[in-house]
């Protein structure tokens, strides 16, 4: 007998995927994907990300909890996305309840879920999942379990989502997750109650749990946040890991077969920032600076590679090129990495040390485009934020960025910084002007990002009130009506959306009620300009009567505040000495690179060395040269002999949902994997040379699939025994021929193709009727083809070439002519006009693939 994860998947394949856009993205079968026996598991922990899944698969933390949750005796953890609006709506027409993606679990199921979200807008879709998943909303109305927990940067103000939440863990979590597993497999064991569980997590250090404290309001004012037990903390003390273990990290990170936001090994090189941007919540919430040694670092590289197959590698910190060990660092990986053409990106460096070292390094990487922040305009308001980037500085680094051959600038501001005048927008515009004259005389572009500041919490400015969205959107106008060049592309982020985002970041627990009230009037993955409607909110605030003012107005440094109970460990002093000195436009200097600026945290262990210890010297990453970069192409690559290989793969139902370009990706990654000496193709942004056959529409299977590669000659290489451990299920090798003559391309040989449509039998009889009456008139047989922006009229009778009745369907012969043909969709949809869209739900298999010619048809393995 099936379990019900089992008919769960097949009614999500046969009712779901083939009727909404991108399934791939809720199959799993990723390449490393973690599998066990939920049956053999003590604890089920469900990692549920508040977003679609390019962007959770994205996250490096997600994935680090993934690796040690699974790497804990008896405990299995899943995944869990938010669907996109269609499937969304699918799953609730069908009673289809959110699901795990290792084992179609419902959410219902499993004993701990886990919520990691990063930004305030993920709290309706929180809610959303939590519905949809047949969990209660409100955690005072859960009996038994699931638990709820929630952690990320967003809970260091946890009262607006404390209603839906069990419990919160505030700061890292790699080591506080495993302590919350070991509390629910003693608790499964020895069969507590709720209650019971919640009170032993409550004294495990960094965990909140809402409901154990009482908020108390004074004339629409918060005053108190106190703890309803006299055994529970006043304050939850922040968790801080003292150093980043080796073991944190996966040496196996998971390989979508999809692509997604990052698509990249995420390597983090640091953890923390000293720096003390004024505005910036992540440089107080996760200090102090915690680095990672360049030896330890290189090996994860080496091992996510060679586990991966990815071709790009990102240095995550807050502060890349902070990073004191980099000079050490870059060499290693150039050495590493060049031949095999894997690239190193700086996702965030700053403009004082973008030097012309780091820029020749990067000389030998992909050029998108090179991001900087200097967030003011002026010099004074920089002084203000604590920004300690000069004008000059900006402009050095954008000339030598264009002199280095990067063609765009990503430039990001902030408005509305606490005592902006409209003379400091002004000098905004003349700064950008320098910038986009510069980038004038190398023809170079521009991208200006402009965001309205949200004073966050556990920050210096976490006292003074967000502008109203009239002040932002009179500052909006100021800028947009002097900056309109040509090489400039200007974008502003969305008044309404920093509004909510400020009431979310900055609201009390009666913000619960506007979060519940707006999802039930439809809110839902409102982090996507395309979903997010301001007029929920107004509505929510109005019928909860509250006001957006109540939550956005400046605090009197005496007042309290609703996430006060939160310690980070900076002090409320420091933070006011700080807020003084913006007010006197004075700048604190790095106390990395200066003294201690006494925050608070004297006493962690990172913060003890570097007391008592060296510090490392300024502008240390000055100091340094690249090493010259080996490419392997054009004159420079060595004279070694060129094998071509064809593949003949089937592809199964796991894969059913994968486009084209899917595949491609996966391919070349698997190829990566198995240590292929491969061909790369020359210019600036190598490729290995590799060709397909026709592409298979998604929705089919096949056992006719090709793929063409070229590879330098090494004796004794068996591709097949290389390459089949490196492939995903539902790809099996069928024959490997290996040439020293080079192959024709397939796709410009193959001219017929059979597909086996499987039907019964009345849906035979009609088809066979079909296809006999239309063979028999001279009007053609007419489809719509859609593409992007139009359709036209295409008569498919010219691509058919005969077909034959077998015991499980019908066995169609296409033609191929000038590289087009039939989609089985457009011959499926004339053979069944009553089917409608659920001619998707039928299975259509490719068997073969033939090269005509004279002598008859010849198979493409025949060379």
């Amino acid at each position: 007998m099936k379990n019900r994860s089992n008919f769960l998947r097949e009614s999500i394949y046969n009712d779901l995927l083939p009727f909404v856009d991108k399934p791939g993205q809720y199959v799993g079968n990723e390449f490393n994907c973690i599998r066990k026996n939920p049956a053999e598991t003590e604890v089920r922990f469900a990692l549920v990300f508040p977003d679609v899944y390019e962007i959770g698969m994205s996250y490096m933390g997600f994935s680090i909890l993934y690796h040690i949750l699974n790497q804990q005796r008896g405990v299995f953890a899943e995944r869990v996305f938010a669907p996109w609006p269609d499937m969304e709506k699918r799953m609730r027409e069908h009673q289809t309840p959110l699901f795990s993606l290792e084992t179609f679990s419902p959410l219902s199921e499993f004993d701990i879920l886990g919520f990691t979200f990063q930004y305030e807008l993920h709290f309706t879709t929180i809610i959303n999942m939590l519905d949809l998943g047949g969990v209660a909303i409100d955690a005072s109305a859960r009996e038994g379990l699931p638990l709820v927990i929630g952690g990320g940067p967003s809970v260091y103000n946890p009262e607006p989502a404390a209603d839906f939440f069990d419990a919160l863990i505030i700061g890292d979590g790699e080591e506080i997750v495993v302590e919350i597993v070991e509390v629910m497999r003693q608790a499964k064991n020895e069969s507590w109650s709720r209650r019971e569980i919640l009170h032993r997590l409550a004294c495990v250090e960094g965990v909140y749990v809402p409901q154990f404290y009482r908020a108390v309001y004074d004339q629409g004012r918060f005053i108190s946040l106190t703890p309803a037990e006299k055994s529970l903390p006043q304050r939850i003390r922040a968790r801080t890991i003292h150093e980043l273990k080796a073991e944190y990290y996966p040496q196996r990170p998971l390989v979508p077969l999809i692509q997604t936001t990052h698509d990249r090994v995420s390597l983090e090189i640091a953890r923390g920032c000293s720096r003390g941007c004024r505005f910036c919540n992540a440089g107080f919430i996760y200090r102090p600076v915690r680095q990672r040694s360049p030896h330890e670092l290189y090996a994860q590289a080496v091992d996510n590679i060679s586990a991966t197959g990815y071709e790009e590698i990102s240095l995550v910190s807050l502060s890349t090129s902070d990073y004191t060990n980099l000079q050490e660092l870059l060499p290693l990986l150039s050495r590493a990495f060049a031949q095999d053409k894997v690239n190193i990106s700086f996702p965030s460096l700053r403009p004082e040390s973008f030097t012309p070292e780091v820029a020749r390094f990067a000389r030998g990487v992909r050029k998108s485009g090179l991001t900087l922040a200097p967030e003011a305009g002026t010099q004074r308001l920089r002084d203000v934020i604590n920004k300690a980037t000069t004008a000059a500085e900006l402009l050095r680094a954008v000339e030598l960025a264009f002199q280095e051959g990067w063609n765009l600038i990503k430039l990001y501001f902030m408005i509305g910084h606490p005592t902006e005048t409209d003379e400091d927008l002004l000098g905004l515009i003349d700064l950008v002007d320098q910038v986009r004259r510069i980038a004038a005389r190398y023809h170079g572009r521009i991208n200006l990002s402009i965001s309205p500041f949200i004073p966050k919490s556990h920050t210096p400015f976490q006292w003074v009130g967000q502008d109203s969205m009239s002040e932002t959107r009179r500052k909006i106008s100021l800028l947009a009506a002097h900056m309109k060049w040509k090489n400039v592309k200007l974008s502003f982020r969305d008044p309404e959306t920093t509004l909510v985002e400020g009431l979310l970041a900055r609201g009390d627990r009666r913000v619960a009620a506007v979060l519940k009230r707006a999802w039930e009037l439809g809110a839902y993955l409102d982090g996507w300009s395309d979903f997010f409607k301001f007029e929920r909110y107004v509505q929510a605030m109005n019928e909860n009567q509250l006001t957006f003012e109540q939550f956005l107005q400046g605090y009197d440094v005496s007042q309290p505040l609703p996430w006060q109970h939160i310690d980070k460990g900076v002090t409320n002093k420091f933070l006011q000495d700080e807020f003084s000195r913006a007010l006197r436009e004075e700048q604190l200097p790095d106390c990395r690179f200066s003294s201690c600026s006494r925050c608070g945290l004297m006493g962690q262990k990172a913060c003890r060395e570097l007391i008592h210890g060296a510090r490392p010297e300024i502008g240390a990453v000055q100091s340094w040269e690249s090493p010259p970069l080996t490419v392997l192409s054009g004159e420079t690559a060595p004279q070694l002999s060129v094998q071509h290989v064809r593949i003949h793969y089937s592809r199964g139902d796991q894969l059913l949902f994968f486009s084209h370009l899917d595949m491609l990706r996966m391919f070349e990654r698997a190829f990566r994997r198995a240590r292929l000496p491969l061909v790369f193709t020359e210019g600036f942004n190598p490729h290995p040379k590799l060709t397909f056959g026709p592409s298979l529409a998604m929705g089919l299977t096949s056992d006719a699939e090709y793929v063409d590669l070229q590879v330098f000659q090494s004796d004794g290489m068996n591709v097949r025994e290389l390459l089949a451990p490196q492939l995903p299920q539902g790809i099996s090798i069928i024959r490997i021929i290996v040439s020293d003559v080079k192959l024709k391309p397939i796709s410009a040989q193959v001219d017929r193709a059979d597909y086996l449509i499987r039907m019964n039998a009345a849906e035979k009889s009609a088809a066979l009727a079909r296809l006999q009456n239309n063979g028999q008139t001279d009007d053609g047989w007419i489809v719509e083809r859609r593409k992007e922006n139009h359709s036209k009229q295409l008569d498919i009778r010219p691509f058919l070439d005969s077909y034959r009745d077998l015991e499980q369907g019908l066995l169609i012969r296409t033609k191929i002519l000038a590289g087009k043909t039939v989609r089985m969709s457009e011959l499926l949809s004339l053979l069944f006009p009553d089917k409608g869209e659920h001619i998707k739900t039928m299975k259509v298999h490719r068997v073969a693939l033939w090269i005509s010619n004279a002598a008859g048809l010849r198979d493409p393995m025949e060379i």
